[in-house]
């Protein structure tokens, strides 16, 4: 499977065009992320300006599943079926951490998101596990991963006030 953002997607043929974004009527394109299934489907994912400003963007497939952080939101498509679910993050998208990332990724997740003061943990099938907030208030950042738990820092004091945080693999609970 292949994703990314693209800036200029008029050169390509979409087999279905999928709009997301935020509450309200706006129909403003503020990114466009073309996705290739192993299928050989297109599929062209409109991220509206009702999401947010874009501070941090990001994508990522795992299993016939597309990720999308933009602006105030996670945007989670099932390849398959079309269908998409968001998820409303707290102040920003900030990171998207997967496989490729992370040395002992938990083997049940098909990443981890998180934003400016949560975590957010989510399965192979796409659906939410569990989420942590209050983990930072400008910044949340995943260091390391083991069978027990998830290491990492969230900024409360800006500029570089980091406090180092655990939480459990299984529900996300603060240690």
């Amino acid at each position: 499977m292949e994703i990314q953002f693209k800036d200029n997607y008029e050169d390509w043929q979409y087999d279905r065009i999928v709009a997301v974004g935020g509450e309200g009527n706006d129909t403003a394109v503020a990114a466009s992320v073309a996705i290739t299934d192993d299928g050989g489907t297109r599929t062209r994912v409109d991220v509206l300006s009702s999401a947010g400003i874009e501070s941090f963007q990001d994508a990522h497939c795992v299993d016939g599943v597309a990720y999308i952080g933009f602006g105030r939101y996670l945007f989670v498509l099932n390849t398959k079926t079309g269908m998409t679910t968001s998820h409303s993050l707290d102040g920003y998208f900030g990171h998207m951490y997967h496989d490729g990332d992370l040395e002992n990724f938990p083997l049940n997740f098909s990443v981890i998101v998180t934003s400016a003061s949560e975590a957010l943990a989510f399965s192979r099938a796409g659906d939410l596990v569990w989420m942590q907030r209050n983990l930072g208030i400008d910044g949340v950042l995943v260091h390391a991963v083991n069978d027990r738990r998830i290491d990492g820092e969230g900024e409360w004091d800006p500029p570089g006030g980091w406090r180092k945080f655990s939480v459990t693999i299984d529900f996300g609970i603060v240690v």
